[in-house]
């Protein structure tokens, strides 16, 4: 039976990419969650202004696109549809999201640019302003990616709770499985029977029954993915966190919408960006 929710998966993806060793992670992210896809590079030269917002696209025969900036990014992605571009004029953060909310693209991928003493992504300030201004997925990769990534996604995590945002999290998962060979484990978190469970995501939502929900997620994937179910115990971050040693993707659902129906990462998002020993996809509310 084919699932009930419609798979989301990524055709169009913009990689944030300025020559670092976090920009080489993100590409590395890239390729293994969009395979046939289209990737644009973007790089935004460093201005000395950081609340400036214009901003011009430099032409193909400028550097630094003309030296050969891209090449090994472009040779990593091998077999992708690629295309490079370069601006100047505002923070790497502005130009990004702003391409994120005016262009059709399904994804944007960024590398952390610190490495924590456990080898953990730190978040920067693109993807701190990505995951709290984007209208797209917003994938981090944590430092480190490119030297041990695998050759492709082999199992995929989605926190899930039965929310608006864990269906979301769950329909992206579900393309990403489809389009990968992965698999997919459903992971929800369950308290001690003394304690009220928490959702996964935090939500205004009602706090549904965890069991009855898993359950019927587990029923609604697609027969083509293998699909496993987990039932977790302990503090939801540090519980999510701890079974995704295993797993090559984490995927997130976000807290809820701004003033500007943007999406906004709670604390449990915001956690498991920080401490989950692999990259971490945070998927937008769905309107």
């Amino acid at each position: 039976m084919a699932s009930q929710r419609e798979a989301q998966q990524p055709v169009r993806m913009l990689v944030g990419f300025d020559g670092s060793e976090g920009a080489y992670d993100a590409v590395a992210l890239a390729r293994n969650l969009g395979p046939g896809s289209t990737v644009v590079l973007a790089y935004v030269l460093p201005h000395e202004d950081p609340l400036a917002h214009h901003y011009k696209l430099l032409a193909p025969d400028d550097p630094p696109v003309a030296q050969g900036f891209f090449d090994r990014a472009v040779a990593t992605l091998d077999g992708f549809e690629t295309e490079l571009r370069s601006y100047v004029g505002a923070s790497p953060a502005h130009v990004l999201c702003d391409l994120a909310d005016d262009e059709d693209f399904d994804m944007v991928v960024v590398g952390s640019p610190h490495r924590s003493a456990l080898g953990r992504a730190l978040i920067g300030s693109v993807a701190e302003a990505l995951t709290h201004g984007s209208r797209a997925p917003v994938a981090l990769a944590p430092r480190g990616y490119a030297e041990t990534a695998p050759d492709s996604l082999r199992a995929i995590a989605v926190a899930y709770d039965g929310t608006p945002e864990s269906d979301a999290a769950l329909r992206q998962a579900e393309g990403i499985a489809l389009a990968t060979g992965a698999s997919l484990e459903v992971l929800t978190v369950v308290g001690p029977s003394a304690v009220v469970p928490k959702v996964l995501i935090e939500s205004r939502s009602p706090i549904p029954e965890p069991y009855a929900v898993v359950e019927e997620a587990v029923a609604g994937v697609d027969q083509a993915v293998e699909v496993h179910a987990h039932e977790l115990i302990g503090p939801i971050a540090e519980a999510v966190a701890n079974a995704c040693e295993d797993v090559g993707l984490l995927i997130s659902g976000s807290r809820d919408y701004g003033p500007l129906k943007r999406v906004l990462v709670g604390s449990v998002s915001s956690r498991l960006i920080h401490t989950a020993p692999c990259p971490v996809l945070v998927v937008p509310r769905p309107t």
